[in-house]
């Protein structure tokens, strides 16, 4: 057994070596070469040998400190093909906050490390805060990127307060990154509420409900979550429904707080996950 696994070592510290010396002769590859802040990218290696192509893969990544690690797998089987393959690997990134990362490569088997190049991501334009409401005397909460609709609701004498931090997004018609969508903004007067989308598809089919939805338009521009993950350096905004349809008091809450989220899905509200992603 340990005459095995000194083999599998022996193996897999030949091919990272040999991994090794074409990486410093190729050229690492971004995609886009400067992504902007929160930008998806996509990694590809360079040319690795591989004594096991069925084997070799990226299998994550991992980011930390300004440090991009791709995890490979050189795979561990002790019968050699009779001839070895060079090949390159791409990872796709959801998006990284600004900044210059040093990208390495490691492989899981040794434990051995190769840095590959670094990556510059430019800044993105500034955000700016959403503000979340609360009307403590019909319990329904709403959100404003906009100072003086915060003010008139919070100086008003209307019944409204802030409720938590809110979080951040960017203008609804300023500058905002390549990866910020429109956020759609609707209000019913059958149920007294608001609504807020970056879906697209639900904007549309909710203004085509002619009487139960007004289009207010765009409220702001955000980043959203791919595949259920937000990037690197942005925390979920999560989507709470008091599932009040049926007695016309539908209203939506929007929070970055995992505790608050889980709270209020045991006092009866439905999570919805994560709909918007907020720059830290």
């Amino acid at each position: 057994m340990q005459l095995q696994r000194a083999a599998r070592l022996g193996i897999a510290l030949f091919a990272f070596f040999c991994s090794t010396a074409w990486a410093q002769t190729s050229t690492l590859e971004v995609s886009p070469v400067q992504p902007e802040a929160y930008q998806p990218f996509t990694i590809t290696t360079p040319p690795y040998f591989s004594l096991y192509p069925s084997n070799l893969g990226v299998l994550g990544f991992s980011v930390e400190a300004g440090v991009i690690t791709l995890e490979l797998a050189l795979g561990e089987s002790l019968i050699i093909p009779p001839s070895s393959s060079i090949s390159t690997k791409s990872i796709s990134v959801t998006g990284l906050p600004a900044g210059t990362y040093s990208i390495y490569s490691k492989d899981l088997l040794s434990g051995l490390t190769g840095l590959l190049g670094q990556l510059t991501v430019s800044r993105s334009p500034p955000s700016l805060p959403v503000y979340a409401l609360y009307h403590p005397d019909i319990n329904h909460y709403f959100l404003t990127a906009s100072t003086a609709q915060r003010d008139f609701l919070l100086q008003g004498n209307l019944g409204w307060i802030i409720v938590d931090d809110g979080f951040k997004a960017w203008p609804a018609n300023g500058p905002a990154p390549a990866a910020a969508k429109p956020v759609c903004r609707l209000y019913s007067p059958v149920v007294n509420t608001h609504f807020f989308s970056a879906d697209a598809a639900s904007c549309d089919s909710l203004k085509q409900q002619t009487g139960t939805w007004i289009d207010e338009g765009i409220a702001f521009r955000a980043l959203v979550p791919t595949a259920g993950t937000c990037p690197s350096g942005t925390l979920p905004v999560w989507r709470l429904y008091n599932n009040r349809f049926a007695q016309l008091d539908s209203n939506h809450r929007y929070v970055t707080s995992q505790d608050t989220y889980r709270h209020m899905i045991a006092n009866g509200w439905i999570g919805e996950g994560a709909r918007f992603c907020s720059p830290e």
